[in-house]
């Protein structure tokens, strides 16, 4: 039986770039990325609220008459915000099991 292991293109790998210039990464390069991770995260997240609130606007006001694209984007922006909050929440319970850790 032979276990593959995962390879680039399943998803993973545009979330979790890999810097292969770099051979090893200390504790502070890895904390770096990982909050530069989040803020990126943090920063679509916002787009897509704002984009969803400028859809609702251009509704209300009659600009647009296209609610299924309000929808969309409402949604959009919803879900996006529920992930954000799972990988903050996994996030912290990671941070709380090493700080468990007896060394």
């Amino acid at each position: 039986m032979v276990i593959k292991g995962i390879q680039s293109g399943y998803g993973i790998g545009s979330a979790f770039p890999v810097d292969k210039t770099k051979s090893a990464q200390g504790p502070g390069s890895l904390a770096e990325s990982g909050g530069k991770f989040m803020g990126e995260l943090v920063g679509k997240v916002n787009d897509l609220q704002l984009k969803a609130d400028s859809e609702i606007q251009k509704l209300s006001t009659g600009e647009s008459k296209n609610l299924h694209e309000v929808m969309l984007a409402v949604e959009k922006s919803g879900i996006s915000f529920q992930f954000l909050t799972q990988v903050r929440n996994k996030a912290m319970e990671a941070y709380q099991e090493v700080m468990r850790m007896q060394v």
